[in-house]
């Protein structure tokens, strides 16, 4: 899936969508990068941005997300302590992608 195909349709509103899935994308690296933490400054600022964009246009649907920040609930976290309400994640649907990129590292 591209986001910028589905959600950046010129509108403000696709706008502040294409800022929200660059921001969890920013958080992805921020997370990964992190010198002797897992969660730093950087990251809490990135989701406090990402929560605030989320109030204006919604969650980013979970099959945007990078697999790590859904596995280690960094995703769910973010949206349950901001009160939005978020679409079910399909684990199923996380597991088959992992086995496809795990086939492809191998």
């Amino acid at each position: 899936m591209n986001w910028n195909d589905d959600e950046d349709d010129g509108t403000i509103e696709g706008a502040v969508r294409f800022e929200q899935y660059s921001l969890w994308s920013d958080l992805a690296i921020a997370v990964r990068t992190g010198i002797n933490t897992e969660w730093s400054m950087q990251c809490e600022g990135l989701a406090a941005r990402i929560c605030s964009l989320a109030k204006y246009v919604g969650p980013v649907p979970f099959e945007y997300i990078q697999i790590p920040l859904l596995r280690s609930g960094v995703y769910q976290r973010i949206y349950d302590q901001a009160g939005i309400t978020y679409p079910p994640i399909d684990w199923e649907r996380i597991g088959r992608a992992e086995a496809r990129i795990q086939g492809r590292a191998s």
